[in-house]
């Protein structure tokens, strides 16, 4: 349901890059929590070949249960919330603790549709550090003046990773949500980002 009403992202997504760039792009790419702001990017070039999508999700810290969030990455078949999907889980079966520096992303399972785009190699998931997450925040905030939430920060790390290697390739990336709800916890916890310059 709620990626119904997330695809006219998609959509507009879609019509707005053929529009400025005459094409479509070669690689869209949007965060992954529990999936519904992906899926609505998705939407509009799920039936693209020549489109490849991209979910990110939270590595966290480390690799460690209760250290991340990266369900695709890191999760096996389970039940949750009365639907079956991938989903982090302990040696009984119960969701696993979780960590993002995103609080959006934190969470231990995925959309079912998630599930099965992977099973069917429709979409890519990688993972992205919180320091690589907050080297993006700072690195969109600084040079592009837009503040981006930390949800979706997670896929601006993902590009400024990959996209040297993708020279003359093109990528669409979703900025799910704006940084104003972060700025408080980011310049409490991380203050300017000294640490994090690129």
């Amino acid at each position: 349901m709620v990626r119904d009403y997330q695809s006219i992202v998609g959509m507009e997504a879609r019509g707005q890059f053929l529009d400025m760039v005459g094409s479509l792009p070669d690689h869209v790419a949007a965060c992954v929590g529990g999936g519904c702001n992906a899926m609505g990017l998705f939407a509009g070039f799920i039936d693209d070949e020549d489109v490849t999508l991209h979910g990110v999700e939270p590595h966290g810290t480390g690799e460690e249960l209760g250290q991340h969030a990266a369900t695709m990455t890191y999760g096996s078949d389970g039940t949750m919330h009365g639907f079956k999907s991938v989903m982090l889980q302990d040696d009984a079966g119960e969701p696993a603790p979780v960590h993002s520096v995103a609080s959006g992303l934190d969470y231990p399972s995925v959309g079912p549709e998630h599930a099965f785009l992977k099973s069917i190699g429709k979409v890519n998931y990688h993972a992205a550090s919180d320091d690589a997450t907050m080297k993006a925040f700072y690195a969109l905030s600084r040079y592009e003046g837009i503040i981006p939430a930390l949800e979706s920060a997670h896929a601006v790390a993902w590009a400024m990773d990959v996209a040297p290697d993708m020279k003359g390739q093109s990528i669409l990336l979703n900025l799910s949500g704006r940084g104003d709800k972060d700025i408080d916890y980011v310049a409490a916890t991380f203050g300017h980002g000294e640490d994090y310059a690129l």
